[in-house]
């Protein structure tokens, strides 16, 4: 099955070619498969480091150029140390006048739960059957029950591409961004519904994420990650290497909520 969907090239994008060397890197079914929440993870104990803190000048957040992309929680700019030094490989791979801009990295569990919940709400306006209702929830946002979510990890960011030119900042085009706020028909990496310039910037991108190490998540053009189980299933290995980044994560309330009650719920 994974060689099978790995080796599917995305025919959407039959005006622009994509070598082989990024839809390698790219996982092109739903971030909670079985075959991707059964992979091990062997903790690294890497700290989180804050991008904010750190003040790159080709690293900035989302919220530089809208603000009305503002963050409701303090940790959004944190990433793995791992993370962070792959953003820097990245920025080699770049034309020099081109930077990263990011919207968040390290997510807690509740700012989680509180985006699945209105990403569940959202897509029961349209599939009733809560089950598969709930299924289709998980594709957008990584569920938090019976999973360790990629972003509670500190092990995923979601990032896009600015360039400067004669001191004036502005976001390369790559469609719409984000599934947080509503439907989105742009949001797959290699969305029919895109025009020509939008796939060579997202080419851009994914190029310079693939040669730093990093893996993208199909079904959002934005979401890449380097040390999560997505990695260490898209790079053949035996474990990830990032678990929840907050130790007491385990313990918190909403890792023991059982998907039937919650689904119940609803």
């Amino acid at each position: 099955m994974k060689n099978q969907i790995l080796a599917t090239h995305p025919s959407e994008w039959s005006t622009i070619e994509v070598p082989s060397s990024v839809t390698s890197n790219v996982l092109f079914f739903p971030i909670a498969h079985e075959s991707v929440t059964a992979i091990n993870i062997k903790e690294s104990k890497e700290e989180l480091v804050d991008l904010c803190e750190i003040n790159n000048s080709r690293i900035k957040p989302l919220i530089h150029f809208f603000p009305q992309y503002q963050i409701s929680f303090s940790e959004y700019s944190k990433v793995r140390t791992g993370v962070y030094e792959r953003l820097i490989k990245m920025l080699e791979f770049l034309p020099d006048n081109v930077g990263i801009v990011y919207f968040e990295g390290f997510r807690p569990l509740y700012k989680q739960k509180e985006y699945f919940d209105n990403k569940f709400k959202e897509v029961l306006q349209t599939i009733k059957d809560k089950e598969q209702a709930y299924q289709e929830t998980a594709k957008y946002v990584s569920p938090f029950i019976d999973n360790i979510p990629t972003h509670c990890t500190g092990a995923a960011i979601d990032i896009t591409l600015f360039r400067e030119t004669s001191g004036v900042e502005e976001l390369l085009n790559m469609g719409k961004f984000g599934t947080i706020f509503g439907p989105n028909n742009q949001q797959h990496t290699f969305a029919a519904e895109t025009g020509l310039t939008e796939r060579e910037n997202r080419l851009l991108l994914l190029e310079a994420a693939s040669k730093a190490d990093f893996v993208n998540y199909g079904f959002e053009w934005w979401h890449y990650s380097y040390g999560d189980k997505a990695w260490a299933y898209i790079k053949h290995l035996d474990n990830a290497i990032y678990g929840l980044a907050i130790a007491d994560g385990k313990d918190d309330p909403i890792s023991l909520i059982k998907k039937e009650d919650y689904i119940r719920g609803f």
